[in-house]
Order: C-alpha cells, then sequence, then structure tokens
C-alpha cells in the first residue's frame, strides 16, 4: 500500500476488533496514525492494538465500545484526546445486518440495525466535531456499502436503509462542517471476504449469481485492498474533497 503521510495523527476507528475494521487499522497506522480502537470484543482488540504496535511503531489503545450506547461513544472520544492528545480522523465502521423478510422484521429488528450503523455514527460524528472545530482540522469517513445504492436478493430492508442513510448523512455534515475545515467522506465497499460477508462466497449460487457478473474486475476482492481508500481520504492528499462517497467494488455499482 502506498504509505500516505498520517505521522502524528491520531484516529477512531469502530467496529475495529476484526473484519474491515481491522484492515483500517493496519492501513492507518502504517501511515503513522495512532489509534484508539473500539469494539465490544475486548480480547480481539488487544490483539489487534498489538499487533499495530509491533508492525509499525505507533500506539494504539484498545477500548471496549458498545455503541448502541451513547455514553460508550462518548467515552470514546474522550479516550482518544485524554490518551493520545486529540482527534484528527473518524472512522464510523461499525455495522451489523439481519437478514429476515420485511413481514417477519419486528421494530427491534430495524432498531438495532439502525443504532448500531446509523445512529452510532450520528453520535460519534457529533463528538468529534466538539474536538475539530475549535482546531478547524478533521477528517471523518463513514463507511457505508454498495448496498445502500440499491436493493438485491438478500431480504435485509434495514441494512440497505441505513447504508443509505450513511450516504446522505455524509453529504449533510460535510456542508455543516465545511466552514470549520472539516472533511466528511464515505466509502462503499463491495463485497469483501470478511467474517460478516464470508458466507456470501461459500454459496456457489450467491457468488455466481450475484458476485461474478456484477465485479467488472477479472478477481475477487482481496480484504487489504480496502486500506488505501481509507488512508488517501484521511490524508491531506484528499484536502479538497468532501462530501463523496468513494466505491471500492471492483465495478459492481458500473452494472
Amino acid at each position: 500500500m502506498t504509505k500516505y503521510s498520517l505521522d502524528g495523527k491520531v484516529a477512531v476507528i469502530t467496529g475495529a476488533s476484526g473484519g474491515l475494521g481491522e484492515q483500517f487499522a493496519h492501513g492507518l497506522a502504517e501511515s503513522g496514525a495512532n489509534l484508539v480502537i473500539a469494539a465490544r470484543r475486548m480480547k480481539l482488540l488487544e490483539k489487534v492494538a498489538k499487533e499495530v504496535e509491533t508492525q509499525y511503531g505507533i500506539k494504539a489503545v484498545p477500548l471496549q465500545v458498545d455503541v448502541r450506547n451513547e455514553n460508550d461513544i462518548v467515552r470514546m472520544v474522550e479516550t482518544a484526546v485524554s490518551d493520545l492528545g486529540t482527534l484528527d480522523i473518524l472512522v464510523n465502521n461499525a455495522g451489523t445486518y439481519i437478514v429476515k423478510p420485511l413481514i417477519e422484521q419486528t421494530l427491534e429488528d430495524w432498531h438495532t440495525v439502525m443504532d448500531v450503523n446509523l445512529t452510532s455514527a450520528f453520535i460519534a460524528s457529533r463528538e468529534a466535531a466538539k474536538v475539530m472545530i475549535p482546531k478547524k482540522s478533521g477528517s471523518i469517513i463513514n463507511i457505508s456499502s454498495t448496498f445502500g445504492f440499491g436493493g438485491t436478493e438478500f431480504p435485509e430492508v434495514s441494512y440497505y436503509t441505513s447504508k443509505g442513510g450513511m450516504v446522505a448523512m455524509t453529504k449533510a455534515l460535510a456542508v455543516e462542517l465545511g466552514k470549520h475545515n472539516i472533511r466528511v467522506n464515505a466509502i462503499a465497499p463491495g463485497f469483501f471476504p470478511t467474517e460478516m460477508s464470508k458466507g456470501a462466497f461459500a454459496d456457489d449460487g450467491i457468488r455466481t449469481r450475484m458476485i461474478e457478473p456484477r465485479t467488472a474486475l477479472p478477481m475477487f476482492a482481496e480484504n487489504e485492498w480496502i486500506r488505501g481508500a481509507l488512508c488517501f481520504l484521511a490524508s491531506d492528499d484528499a484536502r479538497y474533497i468532501t462530501g463523496h462517497t468513494l466505491a471500492v467494488d471492483g465495478g459492481w455499482l458500473a452494472y
């Protein structure tokens, strides 16, 4: 990966105990950022923290956080400031989904997905802005999805809605916070073989019917390939980009 200049920056990543969140931690650490990595699974966070500290010589603070809890999110941002001095980069990555037909989806299902995927990003962005506005700098990066741009055969209406909401929120915050020199962008990953989506790759029908026909490039993604997009958007190389959603999907949305 091209090493973007993030030396001395402080980043907070939610959902960082595995999947793309773990990749984001490696990418930002390789570029020189110190990290607060947050999730519910503390043992996995400690493993990621040790890896990035050893490999890249940065400081990583693992923090057990349930993003459905407002107080946990407030504490997460406070920890970045108290332990690492400030907050420059926020990555709203925590996510979940519930696959059920519409008529079987409960209100609790809906709230669970919305709280994790969208409401947590709103709260974290609000708290991060309190740190970033006074110093007139910062980068917020929301992790949406190609599913935020349309439906598929997977019956998970709350997931599509939450990820579409991330795209809209990204634009709204970019406009509101732009005057403070705070950039807000999003990444819309396609199918990556993470813990969350490995079932899709294991299903021959889904792979050959949904993924392969709409992947323009002649290969499936590797999880590490998401790192560069995040580090670019976090860096000064993207200083004039805000309100944008970058699809990293092998051309899936081009169809």
